[in-house]
């Protein structure tokens, strides 16, 4: 849009505007001495026999449609009963109560409505009655829906079946000004239109009835968000106390007044606003709500809601619905079916609809991510920490390779929204993916050990070298246990402590002392006088013993043996073996040492002087 077109509807939205304050200020200042002419010629009219049959008609109506509801309560009134008395335990159960009750009462509701409607029809009004009675059919039918409503969701006095998360001591409050906030609505609605429609000429009684009503209902909306959503302290979904970092009252005084600012301005564009302001409103207030009910049933199960992936995912799922409902709510505020939208020539409605689009983007892309994120974090908590003297199996697998999968589903969900997002607003991305792909490989060419650490690394994860939880050696003197894997390097504890972040592309030839099995070998110097025989049948009986052994029988894969291995000058050297899980061979080789030494004390030898007693090979 450019500028003299941007000042140019600058000025027309200010002089439209104007005139209507203007004729707003002229309405007030003609309604009271039309009020007073509407008031004589409605006095006149009741007066006459039009009039008294009208009233007689309108009783007779009444009469109908209570009539109606009461043969309709006469059946659900024991079901009312029921659900009205059955104990609430938690939000979820209150919930369903609540959908029972509002489906009995909006029944008994609606038969009065149709009843009072049809039975409308059936007389003879005299002229501009008719019109009258519908109206005031439909404002009843308003007040007590709101009344059904409220008295449901909130529940004044009974806590337990309370289905929004509101202290107790502000319910009876809520309710209160909620009832009177709908009331002026209402009044602002129906009132104008009855007298309107009376047959007399009541314009400017109805511009002023319209305007004091939405005035009325939006100070009142506004102190109430200021009163009841503006306390420091409140209690977070988890139930600790928290301070907000933005007070909530703000926004949501802010959109009352956006909205009756745009009924001021413009009363055609007012629906619209309206609904923005509900799903505005809503998706501020979904996070608190959602976690009300599963916070709840988690207490009562005994399991914190915040380590459940479901919580997240339906919090999602309903900003998407509510979105939905508001685009289709929308459409049908401005009677335009969303083909026409789209055909539009004005420029405000097609930046609306691509940042509408947008939106949904972002709303489909953050599904995808809470669900992924949810289902890998609820994996990883199942898996329990990789143990370096166990075999590696599947889950040691999945320990090492879902974080990545987490990483890159955020990396590529954040591509995509955007160049979806990009693509919604009318730009075009093919010089732009050009470009991406020209700069990709300068940077590449001047980050070429970045590009080969992290080709290294997913070769590296392809071929499954290493594991968190194993013991691994690189190049030099790069070792220790791997602790964190990411796309470009490997986080290795070393035995002494400190920890070493080591590139892929510098760990070169890796040697993994932690996957399936190794042998420990170890020498026994013995005097050259020993019979070789006897020491041969003494080591592998103390090997039996070992597998016989309960807490390290289990882990022997080979049972201990051993053999002469050579002769030097006065020594004979035995050679024993074993095959054992990773990391338990230290525990192995010390028993079997200890149970050797005993032996050979029972025997009256001894080890040979002055050679090295132990040779370790794995």
């Amino acid at each position: 849009m450019s500028d003299q077109g941007m000042s140019g509807w600058s000025l027309e939205l200010l002089g439209a505007a104007k005139q209507r304050l203007e004729a707003l200020g002229l309405d007030l200042a003609r309604a009271p001495e039309e009020a007073r002419r509407a008031a004589e010629a409605a006095h006149a009219t009741l007066m006459s026999g039009a009039g008294v049959r009208s009233a007689t008609y309108l009783l007779l109506i009444l009469f109908i449609g209570i009539a109606v509801e009461w043969l309709y309560w006469t059946y659900a009134y024991s079901p009312l009963r029921a659900a009205q008395s059955a104990p609430a335990l938690t939000p979820l159960h209150a919930l369903r109560l609540g959908l029972r009750l509002l489906l009995l009462r909006g029944s008994g509701l609606l038969l009065f409505t149709a009843a009072a409607l049809g039975a409308s029809a059936a007389f003879t009004w005299p002229p501009h009655v008719h019109p009258l009675v519908v109206f005031a059919t439909l404002f009843l039918l308003v007040l007590r829906a709101a009344w059904m409503g409220v008295g449901i969701l909130i529940a004044p006095g009974r806590p337990h079946r309370r289905l929004v998360p509101v202290a107790p001591r502000a319910a009876r409050w809520l309710a209160a000004a909620l009832l009177a906030a709908i009331f002026l609505l209402a009044c602002g609605s129906f009132l104008p239109a009855m007298v309107e429609s009376g047959g007399v000429a009541a314009h400017h009684i109805a511009s002023a009835l319209r305007l004091a009503a939405y005035t009325a209902a939006a100070a009142l909306l506004v102190a109430l968000s200021l009163a009841l959503f503006g306390r420091p302290g409140s209690r977070g979904a988890a139930g600790a106390a928290r301070a907000p970092l933005f007070p909530r009252s703000f926004p949501l005084a802010m959109l009352v007044v956006f909205v009756y600012a745009v009924w001021l301005l413009s009363p055609r564009a007012a629906p619209v606003a309206a609904i923005l302001a509900v799903v505005v409103g809503l998706q501020i207030g979904l996070h608190d709500m959602v976690y009300f009910y599963w916070h709840s049933e988690d207490e009562t199960a005994g399991k914190p809601a915040d380590r459940e992936a479901l919580p997240a995912i339906a919090l999602s799922l309903a900003r998407f619905v509510v979105a939905l409902a508001g685009i289709g709510a929308a459409a049908l505020a401005l009677d335009t079916p969303v083909s026409a939208l789209a055909e539009s020539s004005s420029p405000w409605v097609g930046v609306g609809l691509r940042l509408l689009g947008v939106a949904v983007l972002a709303l489909l892309a953050h599904g995808v991510w809470i669900a992924v994120r949810s289902v890998v974090d609820q994996r990883l908590s199942r898996i329990a920490p990789a143990d370096p003297h166990q075999p590696p199996d599947a889950s040691s697998r999945l320990l090492t390779l879902l974080p990545l999968l987490r990483v890159t589903t955020a990396v590529v969900l954040l591509v995509l929204l955007v160049l979806s997002s990009l693509w919604a607003l009318g730009i075009e991305i093919t010089p732009l993916l050009a470009g991406a792909g020209v700069v990709g490989l300068a940077l590449g060419f001047g980050a070429q050990a970045l590009v080969r650490d992290v080709i290294a690394g997913v070769f590296y994860l392809a071929e499954d070298a290493f594991r968190v939880g194993e013991y691994v050696e690189g190049a030099g003197n790069t070792k220790g246990t791997v602790e964190r894997i990411t796309l470009r390097s490997v986080a290795l504890r070393h035995h002494n402590g400190p920890l070493h972040f080591v590139p892929y592309g510098a760990l070169g030839s890796v040697r993994n002392t932690s996957r399936d099995w190794v042998i420990d070998k170890f020498n026994l110097p013995l005097p050259i006088e020993v019979e070789s025989e006897k020491i041969r049948k003494m080591i592998k009986k103390i090997g039996e013993q070992l597998k016989e052994d309960t807490a390290l029988g289990q882990h022997l894969m080979e049972p201990l043996k051993g053999k002469l291995y050579r002769v030097d000058p006065g020594v004979k050297v035995f050679r024993c073996k074993f095959r054992c899980p990773p990391g338990k061979q230290f525990d192995l080789r010390a028993a079997a040492l200890k149970r050797i030494e005993a032996a050979l004390k029972e025997m009256g030898l001894g080890y040979a002087a002055g050679v090295n007693t132990v040779i370790v090979k794995g």
